[in-house]
């Protein structure tokens, strides 16, 4: 018999699913998630906030907080918080920042090529890559993605030329030394599944707009450093085949006292990725996280707020190489002096926390805001973000969009994992749906029943045919 939900139980599963009212490829934060005293500040109320602005992602900083390393008190505190988010359907991004391993800017500036022609790599550099590691393996099958290091190109002071202090400026050669021992460490030493961020460089306007000002010259110093001078990228390349990132991280704070230029805001990130272009090829497939980007209400007005965030987004829509935009942030932090939240300080809602809502809300939706019912309503009555996950990109955009035979969408980082929800009303997931790529779109053509009860196993059928599971013979299609 086929199995299907009672009417009961469908409506339970859209009330339990109904405070999610987004989800997508764009994410949000929430600022330290863990205290210096070791307190968790992400409470399940803070988590619900994030699920319920339209977040499908969260990103966080792995600080060590009050602990000297990555002890067995640390990793307890953070499974807390990544367990918290997780159970609303929420994907994470994680930082590796200078606040994740113990040491100050002069250990990871050290032997730098800059300044004392040395290849960059040095204990500080050593020690944090395998404490990376343990951390990637440790969470391997939560946190897919990491960014390692944050703002690497910000610096405050410099007092001769050709050095640079203060914020958590490393130089180019430190940073590439840094980056080739995590990405080795992850994919080759370890095998672990995870994939590689360059921090989020830092993008102003503080010098007027350019290049530089964006992060992307510090970008191209890496990789010329890294394959020209110490040889890190260069090693890397000959010995694995690759550079050592999987994707360019991006922060862009521009026009923080007024309106956003959409016009500068997208050359920035073209200007980003076009370094990866130079050095990876033309028809590179590496992409970008805009891991940050906001403006203030301390320095400009709630409905410019708003209308900045609106205009940010609607330039992300026109770039195919961004991965996801996260806003900075979902709450103000009034002790920080930070007011980039989509809430305000009592928790009532901003006019950004809208914008940034309907910006993110990709369930059931076309590229044009228009719906395709039957997805929609699969995906709230069959348990919403929580079991789907969000929409994500799989080679047909993030968005419900026509494959063949009709509108699907795809999804990720829900309870059933990998899976496509499908304009006839139903959804492939797991097994049946990594065979269902595998050569089988055509022949099969798109479901008509879920997965039901067939002899030992389950059977779902299709429009061309079927596929069965059973312990046994695993996946057949026929």
């Amino acid at each position: 018999m086929k199995r299907t939900l009672s009417p009961i139980l469908i409506l339970i599963a859209i009330l339990c699913s109904f405070p999610i009212e987004a989800a997508g490829p764009h994410g949000n934060q929430s600022g330290w998630v863990i205290d210096d005293s070791g307190n968790i500040l992400l409470t399940d109320a803070v988590a619900d906030r994030l699920a319920q602005s339209g977040a499908g992602w969260v990103r966080i900083n792995f600080r060590l907080g009050p602990y000297t390393s990555d002890t067995a008190q640390f990793y307890s505190s953070y499974d807390t918080v990544v367990n918290r988010l997780r159970s609303r359907g929420l994907q994470i991004v994680g930082l590796m920042s200078n606040e994740s391993w113990p040491g100050s800017q002069s250990d990871w500036q050290a032997n730098n090529w800059e300044n004392t022609g040395q290849d960059g790599y040095n204990n500080y550099i050593d020690q944090y890559g395998y404490a990376f590691a343990r951390m990637a393996a440790h969470w391997q099958n939560s946190i897919k993605n990491w960014e390692i290091w944050n703002e690497p190109n910000c610096w405050s002071t410099n007092p001769s030329p050709g050095v640079f202090l203060g914020c958590s400026y490393i130089y180019p050669s430190n940073f590439a030394a840094m980056l080739t021992h995590c990405h080795s460490q992850v994919h080759y030493y370890n095998n672990i599944p995870v994939q590689i961020i360059s921090g989020g460089l830092f993008g102003h306007d503080i010098g007027g707009f350019n290049s530089g000002s964006a992060g992307a010259d510090y970008l191209n110093n890496t990789y010329n450093v890294g394959i020209n001078n110490t040889g890190k990228f260069a090693w890397t390349m000959a010995t694995y085949g690759s550079y050592p990132l999987d994707a360019a991280g991006q922060h862009i704070y521009i026009n923080q006292g007024g309106a956003v230029s959409t016009s500068w805001f997208g050359t920035y990130l073209d200007y980003v990725h076009n370094v990866l272009k130079t050095w990876e090829g033309a028809a590179t497939a590496k992409k970008t996280w805009l891991t940050e980007f906001g403006w203030t209400t301390a320095q400009v007005s709630e409905t410019t707020q708003a209308n900045n965030l609106n205009s940010a987004y609607n330039v992300l829509k026109g770039k195919s190489y961004l991965l996801s935009g996260m806003w900075f942030q979902n709450d103000d932090n009034p002790p920080g002096g930070a007011y980039y939240g989509l809430f305000r300080p009592d928790t009532t809602k901003k006019p950004s926390w809208t914008k940034f809502n309907t910006q993110t809300t990709y369930q059931g939706k076309k590229s044009d805001g228009t719906t395709v019912t039957a997805i929609l309503n699969y995906y709230n009555s069959h348990g919403g973000m929580t079991s789907n996950g969000s929409p994500y990109d799989n080679g047909g955009t993030a968005w419900a969009h026509y494959w063949d035979y009709g509108y699907v969408q795809d999804h990720d980082g829900g309870s059933i994992g990998r899976c496509a929800i499908f304009d006839t009303g139903h959804r492939v997931a797991q097994g049946f749906w990594t065979v269902y790529l595998q050569g089988n779109h055509a022949r099969l053509k798109f479901p008509t029943s879920e997965e039901y009860v067939f002899g030992g196993g389950t059977r779902q059928d299709f429009q061309g045919g079927y596929m069965t599971w059973d312990a046994a013979n695993g996946v057949r299609v026929f």
